[in-house]
C-alpha cells in the first residue's frame, strides 16, 4: 500500500476547495456597495465550510489525523478569504464607525476574544464567528438602533476578529509558534480506533532532513487503550527563529 496516497489526496482536496474559496471572494469582492452587502457576502463565503467538510467526509474521517490536516488548512484559507472582504470594504468604504456601537457590539456579541488563546487556532475563530452573526441578529432584531449604522460597526468588528488570527499565521516567528500551537490542537481533536478522544504526547521531537525544513515528531498514547500514534507537523517557518 501507497503510503502517501492519502498525502497526495489530501493536497487535491485543499488545493480544488482552495481555489473555490478563491474564485467565490473574488466573486463576492465585487458586490460590497453597502455594509449589508459586505455581511451577505461574509455570510456566503463562511458557507463554505459546508461544502469542504462533505467533501473531506468522503475521504477521510473528521477527528482523523489527514481529516483534521485539511480541514484545518481550508479553515485558514476561509478566513483569509474573508479578512479579504472586509478589508476591501473598509478601504473602500473610509468612514468611522460609530465608536459606541462598536464598544457595544464588542461587549455584548464576542465577549469571549479576550480569552482566545495567543495564536487561536482557524476552527476556534470561526466559531466565534459564528457566534458574533447570531448575537448581531438578535441585537438588530431589537430595533434599538439605525441599521445601517450598526451593520458599519459590525463589518469592524468583524475584521478586528478575523485580523487577528491573520497576524498570527503572516507575521515571522508568530506564524511559528502558531504552527506548534496548532499542533496541540490536533492531538486534542484526534479520535483513536477505540473510540476514546483522549492521547498523551508521550515525547515530541524537532526533526531535521536534509534540503527541506524541519518538522516535529510527536509520539502519542491513546489514554482509554494504549494504543500508540505517531504523527509528524511540517515546520515551514521554522527559519523565523533565526530572526530572534
Amino acid at each position: 500500500m501507497d503510503d502517501t496516497a492519502p498525502i497526495d489526496r489530501a493536497a487535491r482536496i485543499i488545493d480544488s476547495e482552495a481555489a473555490h474559496i478563491r474564485a467565490r471572494v473574488a466573486e463576492s469582492g465585487r458586490r460590497l456597495q453597502s455594509p449589508a452587502a459586505a455581511l451577505t457576502a461574509a455570510t456566503e463565503i463562511l458557507n463554505l465550510r459546508s461544502r469542504y467538510f462533505g467533501v473531506t467526509g468522503e475521504h477521510f474521517g473528521i477527528q482523523d489525523f489527514d481529516g483534521i490536516r485539511v480541514i484545518d488548512a481550508l479553515d485558514e484559507r476561509l478566513l483569509k478569504g474573508l479578512h479579504e472582504i472586509l478589508k476591501k470594504f473598509v478601504a473602500a468604504h473610509r468612514r468611522s464607525p460609530d465608536l459606541r456601537l462598536l464598544a457595544m457590539l464588542t461587549e455584548k456579541i464576542s465577549p469571549g476574544f479576550t480569552d482566545m488563546p495567543q495564536y487561536p487556532v482557524a476552527y476556534m475563530v470561526l466559531y466565534l464567528l459564528r457566534t458574533a452573526f447570531d448575537r448581531f441578529q438578535n441585537l438588530a432584531d431589537a430595533g434599538a438602533h439605525d441599521l445601517a449604522e450598526l451593520e458599519h460597526a459590525f463589518v469592524h468588528h468583524l475584521l478586528g476578529l478575523v485580523d487577528k488570527f491573520v497576524q498570527t499565521r503572516e507575521r515571522p516567528v508568530w506564524r511559528h509558534f502558531s504552527d506548534v500551537a496548532r499542533e496541540y490542537s490536533v492531538v486534542s481533536r484526534l479520535k483513536c480506533s477505540c473510540g476514546d478522544e483522549k492521547f498523551d504526547v508521550k515525547r515530541q521531537s524537532l526533526c531535521q532532513r536534509k534540503g527541506a525544513p524541519p518538522y516535529d515528531r510527536l509520539d502519542l498514547s491513546c489514554k482509554a487503550c494504549g494504543a500508540e500514534k505517531t504523527i509528524l507537523f511540517d515546520l515551514p517557518h521554522f527559519q523565523d527563529m533565526y530572526r530572534i
